[in-house]
């Protein structure tokens, strides 16, 4: 009887180590699977955010781009209102020189 129970605490002592050893290992495993698909998100928002800024970018060349084209046409506006004050002023001085000289 003694012998007997030696034997099932010994087989219990057998059974709870292999035990601990099977969860040992399926421990490192579930880590294992953890950094996989720690690493696999990560990477997965890395390019994501490389999207994300590209996209960024393009937007804000775009606006650079239409407020420069913008800025170009007020300029262009500007420029002819000067040449036809010019060409106006550019009159009245032919006017005034002719009148000068025929006097």
């Amino acid at each position: 009887m003694i012998l007997e129970s030696l034997q099932r605490i010994k087989k219990a002592e057998t059974e709870v180590k292999k035990g601990i050893e099977n969860a040992r290992r399926e421990a490192v495993r579930a880590i294992e699977r953890a950094k996989k698909e720690a690493e696999r998100l990560l990477a997965e928002r890395m390019r994501n955010d490389q999207d994300q800024a590209e996209k960024m970018r393009e937007d804000a060349g775009q606006e650079a781009r239409k407020e420069c084209q913008n800025m170009a046409n007020e300029w262009k506006v500007k420029i002819e209102g000067l040449k036809k004050e010019a060409r106006r002023n550019q009159e009245k001085a032919k006017d005034f020189i002719l009148r000068s000289l025929l006097g």
